[in-house]
């Protein structure tokens, strides 16, 4: 399989800043993190999309579509890193011209509602991007030094560090080893992918899923979906981030439905991982080879991300 690979940030890089989903409130979101990524020695663009606003949608579809556009033809610009999920990538999908992105790899940085972005360049180009914090998550340490590491191309072949103890974290649900190509992200998103002709074949993947605050039995529909539209069919293995229960609901009720609805898949499958919506989370590249230890928690790069310096 031949993997679209754009080229590592480096000092100086120019990283556009857009919200191709739903707005920000207010600047103070995400001014702070702009600050960090200018201090860390990187030049940062805002979109037009980047300007706070009301409703669930950052601009109606064209213009999200252009914001996200025109960062991807400017040439100076390295990496587009979108502001927050919520909703409306899905709307945007049938609108690209997935040649036009194709012709320019670059870094494409987001997580939640940004998987739907990131699985159809999959889909369409089999584009290397980063299911990470987006901007307005970008705020603890861990947080900052793991994208920054992951996207500078300085992650290596160590495994990918926890935040804390992962043995205090990581609720086994069947144990062993696993290897394939990464993919994942949102749970409601790949569910809602399921369909349309841009979600990724997952057969012989390492899938990885995170959610935030959904009922247990919505997760347990969620999953019964993509199990009856064989999304969960020939899976080498499934990573599911640490999720928030609902008020009234335990992290345990929603061990329980993943233990129930994929124990029977026959791959390994664990729990606990620092991925999606938490404070310290991974930034994961997007189709790219992995080898995960379920039982230690142990996730680690089998290729780097980015095409070779002198390429």
């Amino acid at each position: 399989m031949v993997k679209l690979k754009s080229r590592p940030l480096i000092a100086g890089s120019r990283i556009g800043i857009i919200a191709p989903a739903s707005p920000v409130k207010d600047s103070r979101e995400y001014q702070a993190h702009v600050e960090y990524l200018v201090s860390s020695g990187y030049q940062v663009i805002l979109g037009k999309t980047a300007i706070p606003g009301r409703g669930f949608l950052a601009g109606d579809d064209r213009t999200r579509q252009l914001d996200l556009e025109s960062m991807w033809q400017d040439d100076s610009i390295a990496a587009v890193w979108c502001l927050r999920g919520g909703y409306g990538c899905l709307r945007l999908l049938s609108r690209l011209n997935y040649r036009f992105f194709e012709k320019k790899p670059k870094i494409l940085m987001g997580f939640s509602d940004i998987t739907a972005l990131e699985l159809a360049f999959w889909a369409r180009m089999k584009l290397v991007t980063f299911h990470g914090p987006v901007l307005t998550t970008f705020a603890s340490d861990f947080t900052r030094q793991s994208a920054l590491k992951m996207l500078s191309g300085m992650q290596g072949d160590e495994a990918l560090k926890w935040p804390g103890r992962k043995q205090q974290r990581l609720i086994v649900i069947r144990g062993g080893k696993a290897e394939g190509p990464l993919l994942g992200g949102n749970l409601t998103t790949i569910a809602a992918m399921a369909g349309t002709g841009y979600l990724p074949d997952f057969s012989g993947c390492v899938l990885f899923i995170e959610e935030v605050q959904e009922a247990a039995y919505r997760v347990d529909r969620l999953l019964t979906q993509l199990i009856y539209c064989g999304v969960m069919d020939g899976l080498r293995g499934i990573v599911i981030g640490k999720s928030i229960p609902i008020p009234g609901e335990t992290e345990a009720d929603l061990v329980a439905v993943f233990r129930e609805r994929l124990e029977g898949l026959g791959c390994p499958v664990a729990y606990g991982f620092p991925i999606g919506h938490l404070e310290d989370q991974w930034t994961l590249p997007q189709g790219l080879t992995v080898s995960v230890d379920m039982d230690e928690g142990i996730l680690y790069l089998k290729e780097s991300p980015f095409i070779s310096a002198d390429s």
